[in-house]
């Protein structure tokens, strides 16, 4: 039979209804073919939830990535189409996958022909409130960062929690860093970015690149970024709009 790989998760660290959460979600999104498939089967030990997923045999995006130089632009953009595919699958079905990151997209090949996303612990349906991100995630849109003047009420997730992550995701494949640590006022990477992007949208692409690390993307790669990394999110590109942009020079 097929090889399948195992997903284990400590019974000291996971509560039973959060593993149960994860597992049906998954099972729900079987009919998404850009999505990590599972078994309809869970198991535990005394230590350990656990259930059975399909085998990445090339690993996940973190581990083909070199870092400062990123993966060729048409692997690249192999990796978008299929990423978008599957959160236009999670968005359509009013699901918010919050947690996309180069970790939870399995490759199946080295050249990134088959990728797929998995991981959906943190996946939750649309509307629902959670609690602003801790610490300092480069791929945390900024409406999850905590506020020094906190708003009433926690963030309620929505797409374009996924659109910013998925901006973020395609510029580490592109240029082998990541373009700040936090979206955060205090980030000086960021702090540059906002004021590129204020610009960039006043002067179209007579604006200059926010930063050095942005200097090797070209015209086509730096108006989809731009798009998916609005820092006010209803005018965030949604993730379908990527494709528009699979046939100009990201570099």
């Amino acid at each position: 039979g097929a090889q399948v790989a195992l997903k284990l998760l400590s019974k000291a660290r996971t509560p039973r209804c959060r593993f149960l959460r994860e597992f049906c979600t998954h099972l729900c999104l079987r009919g998404a073919l850009t999505c990590v498939q599972v078994l309809p089967l869970a198991f535990e030990t005394p230590t350990e939830f656990g259930f059975a997923q399909e085998l990445a045999p090339a690993g996940d995006l973190c581990g083909l990535l070199t870092p400062g130089v990123g993966l060729p632009e048409p692997q690249v953009k192999r990796c978008a189409a299929q990423v978008c595919s599957a959160l236009c699958y999670l968005h359509g079905h009013a699901l918010v996958h919050a947690d996309l990151k180069l970790d939870n997209v399995l490759a199946f090949d080295p050249e990134c022909h088959l990728v797929k996303l998995g991981d959906f612990g943190l996946t939750r349906v649309q509307g629902a409130q959670v609690r602003p991100a801790p610490g300092h995630a480069p791929y945390a849109a900024p409406e999850l960062l905590p506020r020094a003047r906190p708003r009433p009420g926690e963030p309620h997730l929505a797409p374009p929690v996924d659109t910013w992550a998925l901006g973020v995701l395609l510029f580490a494949l592109l240029t082998g860093c990541f373009p700040w640590a936090a979206p955060a006022r205090s980030d000086p990477a960021f702090r540059r970015f906002r004021a590129w992007h204020g610009r960039a949208c006043a002067e179209g692409e007579g604006a200059g690149p926010p930063g050095r690390s942005w200097r090797g993307l070209a015209g086509a790669g730096l108006e989809m970024l731009r798009g998916l990394l609005h820092p006010q999110a209803g005018r965030r590109s949604p993730p379908g709009e990527v494709l528009r942009y699979l046939g100009g020079a990201w570099r």
